[in-house]
């Protein structure tokens, strides 16, 4: 929503270096997201006794020398991820969110699925570096 309401009054959004940079220099940082997994899934039911595991939104709170942290947007659900991480990228399309890519995250405490906005990735990545095979 910022995005649009920065556009329509001509101000350009800050870039992925602007935002790592401010990062390394230890301002913190909130990135917004959806997850299935991480803090717990949380299912619904779909019909016939099936139930699916619900997207949440919310956002990750990176700061250097402190452990990323995920809150959920509504709910107050929240998770401190513990490394060594990895992150990598799966391909796979986040429903109605064109501007936004799907990772897997792999933490100390398992494995979770993260999609974040495609101009904040170059962040994630520096944050959880690649996941090792």
């Amino acid at each position: 929503m910022l995005d649009v309401l920065l556009r329509w009054v001509w101000i350009r959004r800050r870039t992925s270096a602007q935002d790592l940079e401010d990062f390394r220099n230890g301002q913190p940082l909130q990135v917004v997201g959806f997850t299935k997994s991480i803090g717990g899934a949380v299912m619904v039911s779909v019909g016939r006794g099936k139930q699916i595991a619900r997207t949440r939104q919310g956002y990750l709170r990176l700061v250097v020398g402190e452990a990323p942290v995920w809150s959920d947007r509504r709910g107050g659900r929240s998770a401190t991820l513990r490394p060594p991480f990895g992150v990598k990228l799966t391909g796979e399309k986040v429903p109605m969110a064109p501007k936004f890519e799907r990772y897997e995250l792999v933490t100390a405490d398992g494995t979770y699925d993260l999609a974040v906005p495609k101009k904040d990735a170059e962040l994630v990545l520096y944050v959880f570096g690649p996941a090792q095979n």
